[in-house]
């Protein structure tokens, strides 16, 4: 794949997923909650990330620093309240946005959706179902982070 296509990449999981049994349900609240947390401090929701700094707090957002595989990346964080965090990078190395959504089923079950539009300058992009099973796994890390933060001790 050239270095100037986009990438589109979309995954959907069920936030209470009725086959995993035994698992502490999430609200919508404790949802956003847990994608605030996510935005402020990355490190235990995205394994590629080993650092994250909140440079700024805007009105919308935040601005912030991040470590992932080793390279310094800035990205700016939108926060559409209640629903959706999308996170910026434009740069020499790569453009994207990518977005946490939740929403709801056909049934009216919560749902997690993690959508990115990403185009890297210069050099090899990643592979497309690499990153796609990356954002799956992705996915379900935040739930079981947030989903950790509010189960009851046992």
């Amino acid at each position: 794949m050239v270095g100037t296509d986009v990438i589109e990449i979309s995954v959907t999981l069920p936030v209470n997923d009725p086959t995993r049994a035994g698992e502490h349900p999430l609200d919508r609240r404790q949802l956003w909650d847990g994608l605030l947390q996510k935005a402020e401090y990355a490190v235990p929701y995205v394994a590629d990330i080993s650092e994250c700094t909140v440079l700024e707090r805007t009105g919308a957002g935040l601005v912030r620093d991040v470590v992932m595989r080793g390279e310094r990346i800035r990205e700016v964080v939108t926060f559409e309240d209640g629903w959706r965090v999308s996170f910026r990078r434009a740069d020499e190395r790569a453009t994207w946005v990518i977005r946490n959504d939740i929403g709801e089923d056909e049934g009216g079950a919560l749902t997690l959706t993690f959508s990115a539009e990403m185009q890297f300058h210069g050099g090899q992009a990643p592979d497309v179902e690499q990153l796609r099973a990356t954002t799956e796994r992705g996915v379900q890390n935040t739930l079981d982070v947030i989903r950790r933060h509010y189960a009851p001790a046992a």
